[in-house]
C-alpha cells in the first residue's frame, strides 16, 4: 500500500502541473487569441526546468521531480507555438474580441480597452496615456533587446533562444560540474526563476484591472499544485531551494486569487452601485455659496 500511494504521489506530481496548461490552450483555440495569458510564463517554466535538469544531473535528487521537468518542458513548448500562432493577427479586433463571451457592454468596453493597448503596443508605447516625446527613450530600451525580448513574431526564434541557453549552460556545466558550489547555484537559479512564476501573469492582471483570457483552471492548477508541491518537497527531504521556491510561488498564487475574485462582475457591480449611492450623499453635502456680498 505505500508502494501504491509513493506511485500515485510521483504521477500526480508528474502530470499534475500541465492540467491547467490544457485548458489554457483550449481556452486559446476557442477564442482564436492567447490575449489575456502572459507568454513570459513560457520563458519562465522553461529556463527553470532546463536548469532543474542540469541542477538534477549534478545532485540527484527524487526522479520524480526530473520527470516533472521533461514533461513540463514538453508542454510548454506546445502552449507557447499556440500562443504565438493565435498572438499576431494582424487584426486588435480578432485577437481580442469576445474574450469574455456574450455581447455585453462591460464585455464590449474590456474589447476595446485591449484594442486600444494592443495598438499603443504596436506603436511602441507602454502605455495608452504616455506621451509621444517618451517614446525615444523606450527606443533605446528595445535596442538593447530587453523590451522585445521573448516577444518575437516566430515559433523559430524562441526553439534558437532555448538552444542557446541550453548549449551555453551545457558547456558550463561540462567544465564545471565537478564543484558542488556551481551545482548549487544551478538550483538556486533553477528554483529563484521558477518562483516568479506567478509574477508576469500578476502584473499582467494589475495592469489590465481584469483576468478575462486567463484560464481560471491554470489559476486552481498553480494554487492546488503549489500548495501540493510544498508539501512534498517537505515531505520528501527535498533541497532547500525546493521549499524556498514552493513558499514564493505559493504566496504570489494567493494575490492572483484576489485578483480574479476582485476584479470579477459580481465584485465590480458591487463597487459601482456603492459609488452611486455615495455620490447623491456627496451632492447634498457641498456647501452653497451665498450671493451677498462680504460686508
Amino acid at each position: 500500500m505505500p508502494d501504491f500511494a509513493t506511485t500515485v504521489l510521483s504521477i500526480a506530481m508528474v502530470f499534475g502541473p500541465i492540467i491547467g496548461y490544457v485548458d489554457q490552450y483550449r481556452l486559446i483555440i476557442q477564442k482564436k487569441s492567447s490575449a489575456g495569458f502572459n507568454s513570459k510564463t513560457c520563458a519562465i517554466l522553461l529556463f527553470a526546468n532546463i536548469l532543474r535538469i542540469f541542477f538534477w544531473l549534478g545532485k540527484r535528487f527524487d526522479t520524480t521531480l526530473l520527470a516533472q521537468s521533461i514533461a513540463m518542458i514538453l508542454a510548454q513548448l506546445i502552449l507557447l507555438h499556440i500562443v504565438v500562432r493565435y498572438r499576431h493577427d494582424p487584426s486588435p479586433t480578432t485577437l481580442y474580441s469576445n474574450l469574455e463571451g456574450g455581447g455585453n457592454s462591460s464585455s464590449s468596453s474590456l474589447s476595446s480597452l485591449l484594442d486600444e493597448q494592443l495598438e499603443a503596443e504596436l506603436d511602441g508605447r507602454d502605455t495608452l496615456d504616455q506621451p509621444a516625446s517618451k517614446s525615444r527613450h523606450c527606443s533605446l530600451w528595445q535596442w538593447h533587446g530587453l523590451k522585445r525580448f521573448w516577444s518575437w513574431e516566430h515559433y523559430l526564434d524562441y526553439l534558437n533562444c532555448l538552444l542557446i541557453f541550453t548549449t551555453v549552460v551545457g558547456v558550463l556545466y561540462l567544465f564545471l560540474h565537478r564543484f558542488s558550489v556551481f551545482v548549487e547555484i544551478l538550483g538556486v537559479l533553477s528554483l529563484g526563476i521558477e518562483s516568479t512564476l506567478p509574477l508576469p501573469q500578476c502584473i499582467s492582471n494589475f495592469m489590465r484591472k481584469g483576468t478575462a483570457g486567463f484560464s481560471l483552471l491554470v489559476l486552481g492548477s498553480w494554487f492546488l499544485g503549489d500548495s501540493f508541491k510544498l508539501f512534498y518537497f517537505i515531505h520528501t527531504h527535498a533541497p532547500a531551494q525546493f521549499d524556498i521556491c514552493g513558499g514564493i510561488q505559493l504566496g504570489i498564487d494567493t494575490v492572483i486569487v484576489f485578483q480574479f475574485i476582485f476584479y470579477s462582475s459580481l465584485v465590480q457591480s458591487w463597487w459601482e452601485k456603492k459609488a452611486a449611492r455615495r455620490q447623491p450623499l456627496e451632492d447634498d453635502q457641498v456647501p452653497v455659496l451665498s450671493d451677498r456680498p462680504d460686508i
